[in-house]
């Protein structure tokens, strides 16, 4: 079976704005837009959409540290294919309301704890590219050996290395990974590690939460590219996370 793909739902929404300020946008939600040029626009108020892929952060986030968080606002239609995927390692997720979800990754037993699985990087109705590397990183924390496969972009497996000082284990040929869970539930160590980019900094920062140790990240700019007052709703979970200058110029320390 063939995956039929869609528009990003960000282009919609983005329609929908540009719509609301005058503006002749057709065919949004297909592969082509038809836009008719207007002398002038308005104002007018608008409701965004919340942020699918920092959703998936923090479900993530709560993943790889075994923990229970309820999130809100959710865009659970946008969302599918990472629900059903955590879902299938283990993780119980609940939709406590049109906007709110709970997830929790606490092991049901004593000694258990969540598998591993594949993913293929798609367009959107297809899982993200944009958490590949944030699930690589909760992989690494997971029984048995999982696959991931980049379709997206290319070159998006530079994080690798940085994430093997933790002592995850991968195997990675051109744009594809094989990552070797450990079978329990915090197997990684605290590290000094280089973020360069967005997605794969945001890794090394789920990846410092579930160590065991200090991790100390430089090049955290990269990251505040994506989210607004990470530390602060980190914190807010209850991490043990500060921003720092004294090692790093544009560092942190991230305490598992």
């Amino acid at each position: 079976m063939q995956l039929k793909y869609e528009s990003e739902p960000e282009i919609i929404d983005l329609a929908g704005f540009l719509t609301n300020c005058g503006a002749v946008v057709e065919g949004a939600g297909t592969n082509t837009l038809y836009i008719t040029g207007r002398r002038k626009l308005y104002g007018s108020k608008y409701s965004i959409m919340p942020d699918r892929i920092e959703v998936g952060t923090y479900m993530l986030a709560a993943a790889i540290t075994r923990s229970c968080i309820s999130i809100s606002p959710v865009p659970h239609n946008n969302l599918t294919c990472l629900v059903d995927k955590l879902s299938g390692a283990g993780c119980k997720i609940l939709q406590l309301s049109d906007d709110t979800s709970e997830l929790s990754a606490v092991p049901r037993t004593i000694g258990d704890d969540l598998w591993g699985f594949n993913i293929k990087t798609n367009p959107f109705p297809g899982f993200p590219t944009d958490l590949q590397q944030l699930t690589m990183a909760f992989l690494s924390t997971c029984k048995g050996v999982s696959v991931i496969e980049e379709s997206v972009f290319e070159n998006r497996m530079s994080h690798v290395t940085e994430l093997q000082k933790f002592g995850a284990k991968f195997q990675v040929c051109g744009s594809r990974a094989t990552v070797f869970g450990k079978g329990k539930a915090s197997p990684l160590r605290g590290s000094q590690v280089n973020a360069t980019d967005l997605r794969g900094g945001m890794s090394l920062v789920l990846a410092g939460l579930a160590a065991e140790g200090i991790t100390e990240i430089s090049g955290i700019s990269h990251v505040d590219r994506g989210y607004e007052s990470l530390e602060m709703k980190l914190q807010g979970l209850g991490a043990n996370v500060i921003r720092t200058t004294t090692t790093f110029p544009l560092g942190g320390v991230w305490k598992g």
